[in-house]
């Protein structure tokens, strides 16, 4: 069976990008397209290697290693499986793809409008395997060959995308609760999808795969942000939990500017962070104005569990900016009774200095 192989290795630049000209309203730039060097697994080396860089204004990049492959499906799900396997030149595919980062990092920073202090360095691979031959009706099949394909095939189908190298002892209980669905629009296409790899056969597989790209590049945004907010409240905690008390007035002020700076800081991050969400998350007008498009690019986006990251950051978004508001009102509350003590004893201290007055003038 004749595919191709689209392997994507996500990173997040630590940037939020602004394109500008005719590149102003696209989502992502294309920044670099080129033949790649032999791309081998198991021995075995695959024709047409290419390898292509996308950057995406909400902060990640994409590296798409590409190519054909002769094989069946259980050939496919071994490599889906083991896709961290791949040689591209002498290099492990994961290796091969981080040598590129900070090239293209460096690429993307003249569309930079925001940078951030940490960046997400996970590395991860899905892979997507676009079938690029018909699917032949067998006798007795129904008219819809792609789902009497996916019932002959539904454990190498479910090895490809659940990346599970034992797919052939699956139970009928795991393949009856984890049903392949398959989320083609029309009766002839067939797109499966799931968290660890996809499988694409329509006429529109290149827009298929950048529906894939897109909302992948989108779960890969809000990692990041994600990762950045942990560490942002694991500061703000610690903080909270080495606040002075009152009677050392001293150490009072240095921390209360020290808060307002990590408060603004933070503020800066939260803006960047929710114009990203807002302006190019939730909807994409060329997507959002094709009902095919609309319905295929909302069942990605609910395998890639997107709208519950979004949930996750706005709760921690808010968590956070709660910490610094506590721990400011509790400093300020702090240094308001130091003045109180200080107004009090001097009170106290002037009439007894008059009474001692008094008392002295009265002899």
């Amino acid at each position: 069976m004749r595919m191709r192989a689209h392997i994507l290795f996500p990173f997040d630049l630590g940037l939020e990008l602004d394109f500008t000209g005719k590149d102003a309203e696209e989502i992502f730039k294309q920044v670099s397209s080129r033949k790649s060097a032999e791309v081998r697994f198991d021995d075995e080396a695959f024709l047409d290697g290419a390898v292509s860089t996308q950057i995406y204004k909400f902060g990640v990049g994409t590296i798409e290693i590409s190519f054909d492959l002769d094989a069946d499906l259980a050939q496919a799900a071994r490599i889906s499986c083991f896709t961290e396997n791949l040689q591209v030149g002498k290099m492990p595919i994961v290796k091969y793809c981080q040598s590129h980062v900070d090239g293209v990092i460096q690429r993307a920073s003249k569309f930079a409008d925001y940078r951030y202090e940490k960046r997400l360095e996970e590395a991860d691979l899905l892979p997507v395997f676009v079938i690029g031959e018909s699917l032949q009706k067998e006798d007795g099949e129904p008219i819809h060959v792609s789902e009497a394909f996916i019932r002959r095939h539904r454990k190498e189908l479910y090895g490809i995308v659940a990346g599970e190298p034992r797919y052939e002892d699956l139970s009928e209980f795991v393949l009856e609760r984890g049903k392949l669905q398959n989320y083609g629009y029309y009766e002839d296409e067939m797109i499966l999808i799931e968290r660890f790899g996809a499988v694409v056969y329509s006429r529109e597989a290149t827009t298929m795969l950048n529906l894939i790209k897109i909302a992948y590049s989108q779960y890969w945004s809000l990692k990041s942000y994600n990762f950045i907010l942990d560490r942002e409240l694991d500061d703000a905690q610690h903080a909270l939990e080495h606040l002075p008390p009152y009677y050392k007035f001293w150490l009072i002020p240095s921390q209360y500017q020290r808060f307002s700076a990590e408060a603004m800081d933070f503020g800066r991050d939260k803006l960047a962070i929710v114009e990203s969400l807002y302006s190019v998350g939730p909807t994409i007008p060329r997507i959002d104005a094709d009902w095919h498009l609309r319905t295929l690019y909302a069942s990605i986006r609910k395998v890639f569990t997107i709208e519950e990251l979004y949930r996750m950051v706005d709760t921690k978004l808010e968590r956070i900016e709660q910490s610094y508001n506590s721990a400011r009102e509790f400093l300020s509350t702090n240094f308001f009774i130091l003045l109180d003590i200080i107004f009090f004893v001097s009170l106290a201290w002037s009439v007894i200095d008059t009474i001692l007055l008094l008392k002295i003038s009265s002899r």
